[in-house]
């Protein structure tokens, strides 16, 4: 078959673009499954999917054996300048060394020469069986020999054959076509050789390869070189030779670029050096490089850019990988390389890596202009140091793109899991996945002192693999034993070299900053630091934020720094080595001795810590006057000694840890100082320094009297020395100094601008020269726990913003001019019960943004001046006394989070409405409430969250419907009407007796998130509506209820009591599934149900099986609780993703499957399953141990090794209370629990209305068995629980039986002592009651239980402040504490 000229013409450019228009129509899922689109002679025997993630390896070793990457065959006539010429351009474009014989040029009998170099030295073999290729000698010459060069075992040849316009059955000789060739070539070459020819040409017709015939030439040719390129790896780069990778990372770079979907993506990963951002992105790209057109990994960027016409040389090395070297030598200045990039990319997709960037022009040149630079579909990937560089704008396309995001999205790397850097340790240390005996404990040392910096553990174990190739065992173990030590002294010096490369990038201000924390500040509160920093002109601020986008530190969620153990090593490399920083910062204790001992003077040491360890004596006043530019010093439990008059004139930051009262030190001139800080000191009211702190308020001369006072500073009681401070203080921090009962006068305090008294607990008194401090901004009382009012002077403070608060039960009223805090905004009250009002003044404070009360349960109401609060955002009063809210609520305009949970509001205020800005209302729990005025709700057009669970709410509004909500929550034993559900929702929770009455969900598209619970006996009520519940409940157990067809999109499912069961097959975006006593037989998991991350299965007391469990290949934790019909587990083995697994109170279980599969469980729990004998498939977990109630907890620590697992102790409890009803838990309960707490006393604290109504369970006996004290509070429904009275009863019998090692402390709440000793007919009707549906004995136990412990020493709170029970209580737990240990 041949071609003419303009034929061929035409059937190139026809190829050209059928291909152009196959890569822009062609998409990631054809691509996975392109072996559909080929016949069953399509390349290869393995599938693709999985050949793509296979490990990164390097062309390099082949490259010294072969010359040529693909050897096309092809007879010249039939398709040199059609498809041959196309596909040969293609290869070469696609990086791909490609040898093309022309056979016509061929004479001769023979291969050899150039030929036979080529066919030797190729990888992969392409014959082009055409119709005339069997009449030339030399193509089927050609095809013998590529079948001798591939069938040697262990070479990496391969044929891969196209049938250009034949068919495979041809090839093999079953028809005429090439049989009626073969004859005429045997009377030249002989019949043996002619045999030979036609078996190679069988052979190569069984293999898969592509066949052509009626499919578009330009598709396939793109399938031929992704195949190709496939099998050489021709995109694949060189990571590393021992790759450890870290999947999870990975897995959530993927996430980001979503690669598959439409729109283009910037992805910046940004951390410190080091860390293996490069190793990251070089796996990313061998895995995904084939999945798009072109791709370039641009390395190093931030080296390669340096020179004048380095970007320049970048653009091109871009271009020449995405189009080639034609087009990229073109490029002549980066405004037209730019210009270039755009008009070349803008129809390809393209994956494209920027490594190491430093700069933002980097970015500007080589990607980040528009999206529209690039094909919809492309990714481009960037790494650096700098956080910064990805705050960079890219502009979106003119174009509407779906899946478009806006800017860069970031990723910031995080260090190596420890299991993982000890893997990476372990192959470059000793070669192999394993350490060599003897060196394990050695290796995790050393792995965890380099903090698990990827870079720092390849460096360090590679050096000790080297060192110790030639030694013996001996001397290979000092090496290692001195590395360590070497180690905890500093990084070694390739990590030093990489982070240098950060520092030296940094301004002088910033390294200063830098340094400082590195030293000093590390997991310190950043507030005082930026405090001194501001004043020394370093911009905090600013340095701040370059030091966190260069991942040299963080800032955590408490406010503290938190920097690298690697990176402070090197900081501190810095000052300890590296001129010009020299000993500028002396943080060791002896290293600060000899400085000061030398007495010579320093003028590089602005930074000094000194603690007591092996100093007796005190600072001399001499040996401070040899460090001049001092700025920071702290000191810990060593006194002042001598004259300090103006010798420290640029300290701004003090720290003294003062461990005696008296006071040394005599005129101190801190002419610049602006932190004091003198936490955990010894101090008291008559420690020698208050009466003599003096600030710069004195004229010249003055000052020259006080220098130049002659006092004998080591006289005690002389009150000549002074303390002389400068008006710049700002802070003043007294924290944790307990022996302080009254603060100093403030009067000569005028600049602080923070005041910390926290945590001195002995302090009754705040002096009322407070007032003087006008600039004050946050004052901190916190922990203060016998301060018992606040001075009315504390109202004056005009400047105050914050006042954090003690939380004690000692404060029982806020000052009257309170409200005159103008700038104060945030003030938060909560847990102070003896608080019964706030001030009318309150609405003076403007500034107020958000007010809380949780917990202040004495405080009914609220003064009507709330309504001036114009700038509150937030109003918690949950958990509070209020029995309404004032009308005047209404006129707060920018309100948006108004919470009254657990209150008792029966309705909510006619002015609710007016809101305007309101966005969530939580009134859940808050029993009282009724239908009046919630239509007013309905006004509240920017509501976003509504909880009315659990309140007595019976018909909600028409106007809901109309509301945007995105999450309701919505719940009452009375509720008859629920409107049409607003289709707005993403979050939806009802509770109900009746889902005949509740509108279905499944026209809520959008709803994700789903929780069905019908009201039962198990569900928490108030006393007061018990018997109209239970008539509700009985009248609707035999109405029938709705079935359910859930909407598709939930991603989170909870079903409690639900009958019948709603069907899960069309829930394929399902991560979370509760289903809670429903009546079950067994729970449907098919192919509908699979992704499930979370499973948890509670009381479903009919479910006998979980068919389909196996399909959840992404479950990491389930929860089968309470399942007592169930007999196995089946599926349990395959779930590789479990990592959390609780087993309870499944009794019929005998045996768990082989679970050697779960090689991420890391969590195991089991709880009263009785038969279970067995768990096997474990590493590690051989055996195990119930303890004698059943139950036992192991924990895998997989950071450490597979094999090791952890035992844990059942919690044991010094306190155990026992209460019924919701009014107790929300008062008394709620304070104890929260104070004991405070105080480290360990509670149990069980609520009877959240129990189950079959009594009490294994969970409830086993923490009364664990537990040393046992608080009934008798309340005046406390009977009406045959829960409470059965706990009662263990109470009593687990007393006697410890001889004298247990006590009950009895509550009297808001009954009298004879109503428990059942002398009055309040509990004896409670009991009368129970006898219908309890054995008689077991009543007559309760009762005996009850006059029992009615006889003991309690508390009636009638009589009795909280603080004394609660003392009384903290007495006994410790001296139950000192049996305990005594016994042990």
């Amino acid at each position: 078959m041949e071609f003419g000229g303009s034929q061929a013409l035409i059937t190139i450019l026809a190829l050209i673009v059928g291909g152009l228009v196959w890569r822009q129509l062609t998409k990631w899922k054809r691509r996975d499954s392109e072996s559909t689109s080929r016949t069953d002679h399509g390349p290869g025997k393995e599938n693709r999917s999985s050949r793509r993630d296979s490990e990164s390896t390097s062309r390099a070793d082949d490259a010294s054996r072969e010359e040529y990457d693909v050897f096309l065959s092809f007879r010249g006539p039939d398709t040199r300048n059609g498809f041959t010429s196309c596909l040969y351009h293609r290869l070469r474009d696609a990086g791909i060394r490609v040898f093309s014989d022309n056979e016509e040029l061929r004479v001769g009998k023979e291969i050899g020469g150039e030929l036979l170099n080529a066919l030797d030295k190729s990888r992969i073999y392409i014959p082009i069986f055409s119709t005339g290729y069997a009449n030339s000698s030399w193509c089927l010459r050609e095809v013998a020999h590529m079948v001798e060069c591939t069938s040697p075992s262990g070479e990496k040849k391969e044929i891969l054959p196209i049938f250009y316009d034949v068919d495979s059955d041809d090839v093999k000789l079953k028809t005429k076509l090439y049989r009626k060739a073969m004859p005429k070539h045997e009377k030249k070459f002989g019949s043996e050789e002619l045999k030979r020819w036609e078996n190679a040409l069988v052979e190569v017709a069984r293999i898969k390869g592509w066949d052509l015939k009626g499919k578009g030439q330009g598709e396939q040719i793109e399938l031929i070189v992704e195949e190709v390129s496939h099998k050489l790896k021709t995109r694949q780069i060189i990571v590393t030779e021992h790759l450890v990778e870290d999947t999870d990372q990975i897995e959530a770079i993927m996430k980001l670029l979503d690669v598959g979907s439409g729109g283009v993506r910037f992805v910046g990963i940004h951390g410190m050096g080091g860390v293996g951002k490069t190793t990251l992105t070089k796996v990313m790209f061998n895995k995904l490089s084939l999945h798009f057109e072109r791709c370039s990994f641009l390395a190093d960027v931030r080296t390669l850019s340096q020179p004048h016409d380095g970007l320049i040389e970048l653009q091109k090395k871009l271009l020449s990988d995405l189009v080639g070297h034609g087009i990229a030598n073109q490029i002549k200045d980066v405004d037209g390389g730019i210009k270039m990039i755009k008009k070349a990319l803008s129809n390809k997709e393209v994956l494209i890596i920027l490594d190491d960037l430093d700069k933002k022009e980097q970015l500007e040149k080589l990607a980040a202009g528009k999206s529209d630079w690039f094909c919809s579909g492309s990714r481009i990937i960037i790494t650096t140091r700098d956080e910064s560089i990805l705050m960079t704008q890219v502009s979106l396309s003119s174009k509407v793109v779906l899946n478009q995001p806006e800017g860069i999205l970031r990723y910031e790397v995080r260090g190596m899991r420890f299991d993982l850097a000890l893997h990476l340790f372990y192959k470059h240390a000793f070669r192999s996945d394993s350490a060599v005996e003897g060196y394990d404990a050695l290796s995790r040392e050393i792995v965890r002192t380099v903090g698990m910096l990827p870079l720092a553990v390849v460096v360090i174990g590679s050096n000790l693999f080297d060192w110790g190739k030639d030694l013996g065992h001996l001397d290979k173990r000092e090496v290692w034993d001195e590395t360590l030590r070497k180690l905890k002294e500093g990084p070694f010096e390739d990590v030093r070299d990489t982070l240098m490369i950060s520092y030296e990038r940094l301004e002088d201000k910033h390294q200063e900053v830098f340094l400082d924390i590195a030293c000093f500040f590390i997991n310190t509160d950043k507030t005082y630091p930026v405090i001194m920093w501001k004043d020394c002109g370093y911009f905090p601020s600013i340095a701040m934020r370059v030091l966190s986008q260069r991942s040299l530190i963080k800032i955590r969620d408490d406010n503290r720094f938190w920097m690298h153990d690697q990176v402070r090593d090197f900081g501190r490399y810095i000052v300890l080595r590296v001129y010009p920083r020299k000993f500028c910062r002396v943080w060791i204790c002896e290293d600060a001795l000899k400085l000061l001992e030398r007495r010579k003077r320093n003028e590089d040491v602005v930074a000094l810590s000194l603690t007591s360890d092996g100093c007796s004596d005190g600072i001399a006043s001499e040996e401070l006057a040899a460090l001049p530019n001092l700025r920071f010093l702290q000191v810990k439990g060593i006194d002042m000694l001598g004259n300090f008059g103006n010798l420290l004139s640029e300290l701004r930051w003090l720290s003294w840890e003062i461990k005696q009262n008296e006071f040394y030190a005599g005129s101190f001139h801190f002419a610049n100082l602006v932190v004091l800080n003198l936490s955990r000191s010894d101090i008291e009211d008559d420690w020698g320094g208050w009466s003599q702190i003096q600030l710069n308020t004195f004229g010249k001369k003055e000052e020259e009297a006080l220098e130049s006072h002659d006092s004998p500073v080591n006289d005690r009681t002389s009150g000549i020395s002074l303390l002389f401070y400068d008006k710049k203080l700002k802070v003043l921090d007294l924290t944790d100094c307990p022996k302080l009962r009254r603060t100093p006068n403030f009067s000569n305090f005028t600049s602080l601008e923070t005041l910390t008294l926290a945590r001195c607990s002995n302090l009754i008194t705040i002096h009322p020269s407070i007032s003087k401090l006008q600039l004050l901004e946050t004052l901190n009382i916190k922990g203060c726990s016998s301060l018992g009012e606040l001075p009315e002077e504390v109202g004056s403070l005009q400047s105050l913003k914050q006042i954090v608060m003690p939380q004690n039960f000692r404060l029982s009223k806020l000052p009257e001019r309170f409200g005159n805090l103008k700038s104060l905004s945030s003030f938060k009250l909560n847990e102070h019960p003896k608080i019964r009002q706030l001030p009318d003044s309150f609405g003076g404070m403007v500034s107020l943004t958000c007010l809380t009360l949780h917990g202040c349960v004495g405080i009914k109401e609220l003064p009507s001046s709330i309504g001036e609060l114009k700038t509150l955002i937030e109003l918690d009063v949950s958990a509070t006394g209020l029995v309404q809210l004032p009308n005047s609520i209404g006129n707060l305009k920018k309100l948006r989070v108004l919470i009254l949970r657990g209150t008792k509001i029966k309705e909510f205020p006619c002015t609710i409405g007016g809101l305007e800005m309101l966005e969530g209302l939580y009134a859940e729990r808050s029993w009282d409430p009724t239908d009046k005025n919630l239509e007013e709700i309905g006004k509240l057009i920017h509501l976003k969250t509504l909880n009315l669970a659990f309140t007595s709410v019976s018909r909600l509004p028409q106007e809901i419907s109309r509301l945007h909500l995105q999450k309701f929550e919505v719940g009452s034993i009375e509720l008859q009407q629920v409107p049409d559900l607003p289709s707005s929702l993403k979050f939806l929770a009802v509770q109900a007796p009746d889902f005949s009455l509740v509108p279905h969900p499944s026209s809520i598209i959008d709803l994700e998130h789903l929780e069905l619970q019908r009201f039962s006996n198990s569900t928490n009520i108030p006393r007061s509506t018990w018997r109209d519940y239970q008539s509700k409940l009985e009248a609707t157990s035999m109405r029938e209820q709705p079935s359910y067809r859930l909407p598709s999109h939930l991603s989170t499912l909870k079903l409690g009591g639900i009958i019948p069961s709603p069907q899960f097959s069309n829930l394929l975006n399902l991560t979370v599934l509760h289903v809670i006593d429903c009546a079950i037989s067994h729970l449907p998991v098919n192919l509908g149900l699979t992704h499930p991350r979370e499973l948890v299965i509670r009381r479903c007391k009919s479910l006998e099986k979980i068919p389909g469990l196996s399909l959840l290949r992404c479950l990491e934790r389930l929860e089968p609780k309470g399942l007592n019909k169930l007999i196995e587990i089946q599926g349990l083995s395959e779930l590789e993703s479990l990592q959390y697994l609780l087993l309870s109170n499944c009794g019929l279980i005998g045996q768990l499957p082989n679970l050697a599969k779960l090689g991420k469980l890391q969590h195991l729990e089991l709880e009263a399953c009785p038969n279970l004998r067995a768990i096997e498939g474990i590493e590690g977990l051989e055996s195990w141990v119930l303890d004698n109630r059943g139950r036992t907890i192991l924990e895998r620590l997989l950071d450490v090794s597979r094999s090791i697992w952890l035992s844990h102790r059942l919690p044991m409890y010094d306190v155990f209370l026992c209460f019924k009803g919701l009014d107790i838990r929300l008062g008394i309960v709620n304070f104890l629990h929260y104070w004991m707490l405070q105080d480290r006393v360990s509670v149990y604290s069980d609520q009877d209305d959240l129990r189950s109504n079959e009594g009490i369970g294994e969970e409830i006996l086993q923490a009364l068995g664990n537990s040393n004290i046992y608080i009934p509070i008798f309340s005046r429904n406390y009977a009406s629980s045959h829960c409470c009275l059965c706990e009662l009863a263990h109470m009593t019998k687990r007393t006697s039986e410890s001889k004298g090692k247990r006590r009950i402390l009895p509550m009297f709440y808001d009954v009298e002592i004879d109503d428990v000793k059942l002398k009055t007919d309040l509990y004896k009707s409670d009991l009368d009651k129970h006898r219908t549906n309890f054995d008689n004995n077991e009543v007559k136990s309760w009762e005996e239980a009850l006059i029992q412990v009615a006889a003991m020493k309690g508390f009636v709170l009638k009589n009795t402040s909280y603080e004394e029970v609660l003392q009384s209580i903290i007495a006994e737990v410790f001296r139950a504490r000192k049996l305990l240990n005594a016994d042990s």
